[in-house]
Protein backbone atom coordinates (compact mmCIF):
# COMPACT_ATOMS: atom_id res chain seq x y z
CA UNK A 1 0.00 0.00 0.00
CA UNK A 2 1.48 3.12 -0.99
CA UNK A 3 0.66 6.27 0.89
CA UNK A 4 0.78 9.76 -0.24
CA UNK A 5 2.10 12.91 1.64
CA UNK A 6 0.18 15.87 1.14
CA UNK A 7 2.96 18.54 1.96
CA UNK A 8 -0.04 21.32 2.87
CA UNK A 9 -0.91 19.05 5.92
CA UNK A 10 2.60 18.15 7.27
CA UNK A 11 3.35 21.99 7.37
CA UNK A 12 -0.01 22.88 8.82
CA UNK A 13 0.70 20.26 11.63
CA UNK A 14 4.04 21.02 12.12
CA UNK A 15 2.86 24.54 12.24
CA UNK A 16 0.00 23.98 15.11
CA UNK A 17 2.80 22.06 16.96
CA UNK A 18 5.24 24.77 17.23
CA UNK A 19 2.58 26.69 18.32
CA UNK A 20 1.61 24.94 21.22
CA UNK A 21 5.06 24.71 22.36
CA UNK A 22 5.03 28.69 21.87
CA UNK A 23 1.79 28.85 24.12
CA UNK A 24 3.12 26.32 26.52
CA UNK A 25 6.27 28.23 27.16
CA UNK A 26 4.62 31.57 27.66
CA UNK A 27 1.95 29.93 29.87
CA UNK A 28 4.86 28.83 32.02
CA UNK A 29 7.04 32.25 32.12
CA UNK A 30 3.57 33.73 32.99
CA UNK A 31 3.04 31.83 35.92
CA UNK A 32 6.56 31.45 37.12
CA UNK A 33 6.30 35.28 36.78
CA UNK A 34 2.97 35.86 38.45
CA UNK A 35 4.38 33.40 41.32
CA UNK A 36 6.91 35.59 42.41
CA UNK A 37 4.86 38.72 42.92
CA UNK A 38 3.90 40.31 45.96
CA UNK A 39 1.25 43.43 46.77
CA UNK A 40 2.79 45.13 43.02
CA UNK A 41 5.97 44.15 43.37
CA UNK A 42 8.46 41.05 42.15
CA UNK A 43 9.70 39.32 45.59
CA UNK A 44 13.33 38.75 45.88
CA UNK A 45 15.32 36.77 48.40
CA UNK A 46 16.99 37.88 51.84
CA UNK A 47 20.05 40.93 50.55
CA UNK A 48 22.44 38.74 52.52
CA UNK A 49 23.26 35.02 50.96
CA UNK A 50 26.44 35.42 52.89
CA UNK A 51 26.38 32.59 56.51
CA UNK A 52 29.57 33.71 58.30
CA UNK A 53 30.43 32.91 62.24
CA UNK A 54 28.33 35.17 64.82
CA UNK A 55 29.95 38.26 66.71
CA UNK A 56 30.04 37.62 70.71
CA UNK A 57 27.48 39.02 72.37
CA UNK A 58 28.46 41.07 75.70
CA UNK A 59 25.76 40.47 78.49
CA UNK A 60 24.26 44.09 77.96
CA UNK A 61 23.57 43.38 74.55
CA UNK A 62 21.98 40.22 74.95
CA UNK A 63 19.33 41.92 77.43
CA UNK A 64 18.60 43.86 74.33
CA UNK A 65 18.69 40.97 71.66
CA UNK A 66 14.33 39.86 71.97
CA UNK A 67 13.69 43.67 71.82
CA UNK A 68 15.35 44.47 68.90
CA UNK A 69 15.43 41.17 66.68
CA UNK A 70 12.38 39.29 67.40
CA UNK A 71 9.62 41.39 68.02
CA UNK A 72 7.39 43.46 65.43
CA UNK A 73 7.39 46.99 65.20
CA UNK A 74 6.37 49.55 68.20
CA UNK A 75 6.48 52.78 65.43
CA UNK A 76 3.53 54.37 64.70
CA UNK A 77 2.77 54.48 60.85
CA UNK A 78 4.33 57.19 58.31
CA UNK A 79 2.09 60.03 58.53
CA UNK A 80 0.21 60.19 55.59
CA UNK A 81 -1.69 62.70 54.10
CA UNK A 82 -3.73 60.39 51.24
CA UNK A 83 -5.92 57.74 51.76
CA UNK A 84 -8.59 56.37 48.96
CA UNK A 85 -11.45 59.04 49.64
CA UNK A 86 -9.07 61.22 48.13
CA UNK A 87 -8.99 60.33 45.30
CA UNK A 88 -12.41 58.05 44.68
CA UNK A 89 -14.89 58.95 42.24
CA UNK A 90 -19.39 58.14 41.69
CA UNK A 91 -18.15 56.05 38.40
CA UNK A 92 -15.42 53.56 38.21
CA UNK A 93 -14.70 55.46 34.44
CA UNK A 94 -10.86 56.00 33.96
CA UNK A 95 -8.96 57.94 34.58
CA UNK A 96 -10.03 57.36 37.98
CA UNK A 97 -6.59 59.75 39.36
CA UNK A 98 -6.19 63.51 37.75
CA UNK A 99 -3.59 64.48 39.77
CA UNK A 100 -0.17 65.01 38.54
CA UNK A 101 2.83 64.13 41.43
CA UNK A 102 4.91 66.69 41.33
CA UNK A 103 7.08 65.52 44.25
CA UNK A 104 8.15 61.20 43.93
CA UNK A 105 7.64 61.19 47.98
CA UNK A 106 3.82 62.31 47.01
CA UNK A 107 3.23 59.59 44.60
CA UNK A 108 4.59 57.14 47.16
CA UNK A 109 2.56 58.13 49.43
CA UNK A 110 -0.56 58.46 47.79
CA UNK A 111 0.02 54.69 46.09
CA UNK A 112 0.19 53.36 49.93
CA UNK A 113 -2.22 55.53 51.51
CA UNK A 114 -4.66 54.20 48.66
CA UNK A 115 -3.54 50.77 49.44
CA UNK A 116 -3.83 51.00 53.12
CA UNK A 117 -7.29 50.61 52.73
CA UNK A 118 -7.66 47.58 50.45
CA UNK A 119 -8.14 43.94 51.13
CA UNK A 120 -7.91 40.83 48.77
CA UNK A 121 -8.58 37.64 51.56
CA UNK A 122 -11.04 35.59 49.52
CA UNK A 123 -9.67 32.10 50.29
CA UNK A 124 -7.42 32.68 53.38
CA UNK A 125 -8.15 33.20 56.41
CA UNK A 126 -8.55 35.95 58.88
CA UNK A 127 -11.03 38.53 59.33
CA UNK A 128 -15.19 38.41 60.38
CA UNK A 129 -16.56 39.79 57.83
CA UNK A 130 -15.68 42.67 55.15
CA UNK A 131 -12.03 44.44 55.19
CA UNK A 132 -11.59 47.71 54.51
CA UNK A 133 -12.56 48.48 51.06
CA UNK A 134 -12.57 45.03 49.75
CA UNK A 135 -11.36 45.30 46.14
CA UNK A 136 -12.25 49.24 45.73
CA UNK A 137 -8.30 50.58 45.99
CA UNK A 138 -6.54 48.46 43.45
CA UNK A 139 -7.79 50.19 40.11
CA UNK A 140 -6.82 53.80 42.01
CA UNK A 141 -3.46 52.56 43.26
CA UNK A 142 -2.69 50.89 39.30
CA UNK A 143 -3.06 54.07 37.66
CA UNK A 144 -0.23 55.39 39.59
CA UNK A 145 2.05 52.83 37.90
CA UNK A 146 3.83 53.84 34.95
CA UNK A 147 2.52 52.95 31.30
CA UNK A 148 5.00 50.16 30.23
CA UNK A 149 4.63 48.71 33.88
CA UNK A 150 1.02 48.94 33.11
CA UNK A 151 1.77 46.71 29.67
CA UNK A 152 3.87 44.49 32.12
CA UNK A 153 1.26 43.62 33.86
CA UNK A 154 -2.64 43.46 33.85
CA UNK A 155 -5.03 45.06 36.19
CA UNK A 156 -6.04 41.52 37.20
CA UNK A 157 -2.90 40.44 37.71
CA UNK A 158 -1.88 43.74 39.80
CA UNK A 159 -5.23 42.83 42.11
CA UNK A 160 -3.93 38.87 42.37
CA UNK A 161 -0.82 39.83 43.69
CA UNK A 162 -2.39 40.98 46.30
CA UNK A 163 -3.51 37.84 47.33
CA UNK A 164 -3.89 37.25 51.33
CA UNK A 165 -3.14 40.71 52.39
CA UNK A 166 -5.51 42.67 54.75
CA UNK A 167 -4.56 45.44 55.57
CA UNK A 168 -1.09 46.91 54.47
CA UNK A 169 0.67 49.68 56.59
CA UNK A 170 3.40 52.27 55.38
CA UNK A 171 6.47 52.50 57.76
CA UNK A 172 9.56 54.33 55.56
CA UNK A 173 10.19 55.90 53.10
CA UNK A 174 13.78 57.12 52.09
CA UNK A 175 15.58 58.26 49.43
CA UNK A 176 18.15 55.01 48.49
CA UNK A 177 21.41 55.71 46.13
CA UNK A 178 20.74 56.48 42.92
CA UNK A 179 24.45 55.00 40.57
CA UNK A 180 26.03 57.71 38.21
CA UNK A 181 24.02 56.87 35.37
CA UNK A 182 21.00 57.36 36.42
CA UNK A 183 18.68 59.41 34.26
CA UNK A 184 17.57 62.65 35.78
CA UNK A 185 13.82 61.12 36.06
CA UNK A 186 14.51 58.63 37.36
CA UNK A 187 14.61 58.08 41.61
CA UNK A 188 14.76 55.16 43.77
CA UNK A 189 13.63 55.08 47.59
CA UNK A 190 13.27 52.13 50.48
CA UNK A 191 10.24 51.15 51.41
CA UNK A 192 9.25 49.32 54.55
CA UNK A 193 5.85 47.84 54.46
CA UNK A 194 3.61 45.85 57.57
CA UNK A 195 0.77 43.84 56.31
CA UNK A 196 -1.27 41.97 58.00
CA UNK A 197 -2.15 38.30 56.38
CA UNK A 198 -3.55 35.10 57.15
CA UNK A 199 -3.07 31.00 55.66
CA UNK A 200 -5.48 29.71 53.30
CA UNK A 201 -9.04 28.89 54.37
CA UNK A 202 -9.85 25.86 56.05
CA UNK A 203 -12.38 23.94 54.86
CA UNK A 204 -13.31 22.87 58.26
CA UNK A 205 -15.20 25.96 59.11
CA UNK A 206 -14.54 25.51 63.01
CA UNK A 207 -10.77 25.17 62.20
CA UNK A 208 -9.39 29.06 61.71
CA UNK A 209 -5.46 30.07 62.34
CA UNK A 210 -6.39 34.05 62.37
CA UNK A 211 -3.96 36.73 60.72
CA UNK A 212 -0.69 37.31 61.66
CA UNK A 213 1.48 40.11 60.66
CA UNK A 214 4.31 39.99 57.70
CA UNK A 215 6.99 43.04 57.29
CA UNK A 216 8.58 43.76 53.86
CA UNK A 217 11.11 46.08 52.52
CA UNK A 218 12.70 46.92 49.35
CA UNK A 219 13.11 49.24 46.37
CA UNK A 220 10.67 51.20 44.54
CA UNK A 221 11.89 53.01 41.16
CA UNK A 222 9.91 56.42 40.59
CA UNK A 223 9.92 58.05 36.97
CA UNK A 224 9.08 61.23 36.25
CA UNK A 225 7.78 62.36 32.30
CA UNK A 226 6.69 65.79 31.32
CA UNK A 227 2.76 64.42 30.65
CA UNK A 228 1.98 62.58 33.74
CA UNK A 229 4.44 63.27 36.74
CA UNK A 230 5.53 61.27 38.67
CA UNK A 231 4.54 57.27 38.66
CA UNK A 232 6.21 54.00 39.99
CA UNK A 233 8.49 52.27 37.31
CA UNK A 234 8.81 48.98 39.55
CA UNK A 235 8.94 47.82 43.15
CA UNK A 236 11.00 45.19 44.24
CA UNK A 237 10.33 43.48 47.71
CA UNK A 238 12.43 41.45 50.01
CA UNK A 239 11.21 39.50 52.81
CA UNK A 240 12.31 40.64 56.25
CA UNK A 241 12.97 37.58 58.74
CA UNK A 242 13.23 37.77 62.56
CA UNK A 243 14.49 33.99 63.20
CA UNK A 244 18.07 34.62 61.77
CA UNK A 245 19.76 37.56 63.64
CA UNK A 246 21.27 37.71 66.30
CA UNK A 247 23.16 34.07 66.51
CA UNK A 248 24.13 33.58 62.66
CA UNK A 249 26.66 35.89 60.76
CA UNK A 250 26.96 39.85 61.14
CA UNK A 251 25.89 41.48 58.22
CA UNK A 252 23.21 42.78 60.20
CA UNK A 253 24.63 45.14 62.33
CA UNK A 254 25.95 48.60 61.32
CA UNK A 255 29.31 48.50 63.08
CA UNK A 256 30.77 45.30 61.86
CA UNK A 257 29.76 45.88 58.69
CA UNK A 258 31.59 48.87 58.80
CA UNK A 259 34.96 47.37 60.66
CA UNK A 260 34.75 44.05 58.48
CA UNK A 261 33.93 45.01 55.32
CA UNK A 262 35.60 48.93 54.95
CA UNK A 263 38.58 47.60 57.38
CA UNK A 264 39.24 44.76 57.81
CA UNK A 265 39.13 43.64 53.94
CA UNK A 266 38.81 47.07 51.50
CA UNK A 267 41.43 49.09 53.72
CA UNK A 268 39.66 52.36 53.10
CA UNK A 269 39.56 52.95 56.63
CA UNK A 270 41.47 52.74 59.99
CA UNK A 271 38.80 53.11 62.63
CA UNK A 272 35.45 54.07 63.23
CA UNK A 273 35.21 57.34 65.03
CA UNK A 274 31.74 57.42 66.65
CA UNK A 275 28.15 56.17 65.39
CA UNK A 276 24.97 57.93 65.75
CA UNK A 277 21.28 57.23 65.42
CA UNK A 278 18.51 59.73 64.51
CA UNK A 279 15.26 57.74 64.28
CA UNK A 280 15.61 55.09 62.09
CA UNK A 281 18.35 55.93 60.93
CA UNK A 282 22.45 55.18 62.30
CA UNK A 283 24.92 57.06 60.83
CA UNK A 284 28.88 55.27 61.58
CA UNK A 285 31.46 57.81 61.14
CA UNK A 286 34.91 56.61 60.31
CA UNK A 287 38.20 57.65 58.73
CA UNK A 288 41.40 56.67 57.11
CA UNK A 289 44.25 57.50 54.69
CA UNK A 290 43.84 61.13 55.82
CA UNK A 291 39.78 60.85 54.89
CA UNK A 292 36.43 61.29 56.65
CA UNK A 293 33.79 58.98 56.37
CA UNK A 294 29.87 58.72 56.80
CA UNK A 295 27.73 55.60 56.18
CA UNK A 296 24.20 55.61 56.11
CA UNK A 297 22.44 52.31 57.46
CA UNK A 298 18.47 52.23 57.78
CA UNK A 299 17.31 50.14 60.86
CA UNK A 300 14.03 47.66 59.85
CA UNK A 301 11.68 46.47 61.81
CA UNK A 302 13.71 43.06 62.52
CA UNK A 303 16.29 45.05 63.64
CA UNK A 304 18.88 44.38 60.89
CA UNK A 305 21.04 47.39 59.45
CA UNK A 306 20.87 47.87 55.30
CA UNK A 307 23.41 50.10 54.07
CA UNK A 308 21.95 52.89 51.58
CA UNK A 309 24.40 55.78 51.35
CA UNK A 310 28.31 55.84 51.61
CA UNK A 311 29.54 59.47 51.69
CA UNK A 312 33.01 61.23 52.53
CA UNK A 313 34.08 64.68 53.81
CA UNK A 314 35.48 66.67 51.10
CA UNK A 315 35.47 70.40 50.42
CA UNK A 316 33.96 70.99 53.94
CA UNK A 317 30.70 69.00 52.73
CA UNK A 318 29.59 65.39 52.65
CA UNK A 319 29.62 63.76 48.83
CA UNK A 320 28.09 60.56 47.85
CA UNK A 321 30.17 58.24 46.60
CA UNK A 322 30.70 54.53 45.63
CA UNK A 323 32.87 52.42 47.66
CA UNK A 324 32.25 49.03 47.77
CA UNK A 325 33.94 46.69 45.04
CA UNK A 326 32.19 44.18 43.10
CA UNK A 327 33.05 41.12 45.53
CA UNK A 328 31.04 43.75 48.42
CA UNK A 329 28.10 45.46 46.55
CA UNK A 330 25.58 43.53 47.90
CA UNK A 331 25.94 45.31 51.03
CA UNK A 332 23.93 48.11 49.90
CA UNK A 333 20.52 47.85 48.96
CA UNK A 334 20.78 49.53 45.31
CA UNK A 335 19.07 48.76 42.23
CA UNK A 336 22.25 46.94 40.68
CA UNK A 337 22.25 44.59 44.07
CA UNK A 338 22.31 40.94 42.80
CA UNK A 339 19.53 40.38 44.47
CA UNK A 340 17.47 42.25 42.77
CA UNK A 341 17.97 40.16 39.90
CA UNK A 342 16.76 37.73 41.37
CA UNK A 343 13.30 36.42 42.57
CA UNK A 344 12.16 33.59 44.80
Amino acid sequence: MIFKINKKTVLLSICIFLCGIIARITFINSTNSMSNRMSGGRLHPSLHAIIAEALPVSTQQAANVSERFQRPSKQLPLPNPYALNDFQKENNEPPLISKKFEAPEDLLLAYYGILRAASNMSGYSGGCGSIGESGLPYPYAYELLTKEKQNEISLNQFIDSFKGIGYTTLLKIVPAYAPPDTPQNIKYYLVEIEVITGPKANNDKEYNKGSYFAYYYGLVTVEKTPKDGWKIKDIDYIPEDFLCAPVHSWFYLSDAVVQIVYEDNMKIIEKIDRTKQKGDMVYIYASGNGKQYRFDFIRLTNGYDILLHENVFENGMWKEIQLLTDDWKDFKLTINNSQINKTI
